[in-house]
């Protein structure tokens, strides 16, 4: 009898290996999401419409599923236009009802049909939204396709050449680095609308759940975003992407867009773990990233501390809040040691994030 092989360990298993680290939090939030998604994969897997896609954003498509995650979605429409698409998007909302998963925020970015047409076409310009702005990079960097992907993929496929064809530089450029940076300034300018927004919330949502937000924005948020830069930096530092850095010396896209694809599929704390693992980042840094982030899960997974920083909003809340303080605790090293990963530790990686996105 034939033995099975071994199931893969993802880069941040072997971080955790490197280092003698331990990360209960990660490992429970990656076999939560492992429920999480098989369950919602049965909810819809009689769904077999070619010209659409269910697709989750948040923490199910980061492998952070904790006690009291809610479900971001779309349904992604990826064709012409048929009143059939207003009967799916009622049935997807219908079955996660009846499934008691917790619906997605009101600002309306979310929980809704989205056509693909503003998604590849509406990059920059006034017609780009922020809620367009929003779905087309969470759709890089943060999603998952629930069932059916034929639709997801191809407009993933198309919104990565939009990036890349329209970015002479990757083709033109004289030189040796070739960074997509059409596709860095949309992620940077990304990261700077919802830190803006995050205030514009805090006045009209009237301080709601401040708190909260203010910890996602610190840790996750940010997470997404470095996350982000290193799919654009490993586009030259990383050796799996050497075939696709020659071809374009022959103008040939094609292999760059599939290791971005490729690459894309990866959660993002699997992407930082990656840089940890095969840049010349230090255990120092290593740790304070990951020992943070895992304390970040446990806060969230944490009933009574999330309520608690969901109900703090006000000045008197937060000097009163031990979860409050317990989020300042560790988004602190967080942040230092995202510095020390981009400006410190790696001089190759120091270079671009000076050279690429600063100015």
């Amino acid at each position: 009898m034939n033995n099975p092989m071994p199931e893969e360990q993802s880069n941040i298993e072997l971080l955790e290996k490197r280092l003698c680290a331990s990360w209960p939090a990660i490992r429970k939030a990656h076999a939560d999401t492992t429920g999480r998604r098989r369950d919602l994969n049965k909810l819809f897997s009689d769904r077999n419409s070619p010209d659409t896609s269910v697709v989750v954003f948040g923490s199910i498509a980061r492998n952070e599923v904790t006690s009291s995650s809610d479900l971001d979605w779309i349904l992604l429409v990826d064709g012409s236009a048929v009143p059939e698409h207003k009967s799916q998007e009622r049935d997807v909302e219908r079955a996660l009802a009846e499934g008691n998963y917790i619906e997605p925020g009101k600002s309306g970015v979310f929980g809704k049909m989205v056509g693909s047409h503003d998604l590849v076409h509406n990059i920059g310009g006034e017609d780009d939204l922020n809620s367009n702005t929003t779905r087309r990079v969470l759709l890089l960097l943060e999603s998952l396709p629930i069932s059916n992907r034929e639709a997801y993929d191809r407009v993933r496929r198309q919104i990565l050449r939009r990036y890349l064809e329209d970015d002479r530089g990757l083709l033109y450029a004289g030189g040796e680095v070739r960074i997509p940076r059409f596709l860095l300034n949309d992620l940077t300018r990304y990261w700077r609308t919802i830190t803006v927004d995050f205030v514009y919330k805090q006045r009209s949502d009237n301080d709601k759940k401040w708190a909260l937000r203010n910890a996602k924005l610190r840790m996750s948020r940010k997470l997404v975003f470095a996350a982000g830069l290193l799919h654009c930096f490993f586009c030259h530092l990383d050796a799996d992407a050497s075939l696709a850095r020659e071809a374009l010396r022959s103008f040939d896209l094609s292999p760059l867009t599939a290791y971005l694809e490729t690459q894309l599929a990866n959660a993002p704390l699997d992407v930082v773990a990656k840089a940890c693992l095969n840049l010349r980042i230090s255990e120092a840094t290593s740790r304070a990233l990951f020992d943070s982030y895992d304390r970040f899960l446990g806060i969230l997974d944490h009933p009574e501390k999330r309520a608690e920083l969901a109900r703090a909003q006000t000045h008197e809340d937060l000097r009163s809040s031990k979860a409050w303080d317990e989020v300042r605790e560790v988004s602190r090293p967080f942040h230092e040691a995202l510095i020390a990963l981009f400006l410190k530790d790696d001089e190759d990686l120091k270079s671009l994030t000076l050279e690429y996105g600063v100015f």
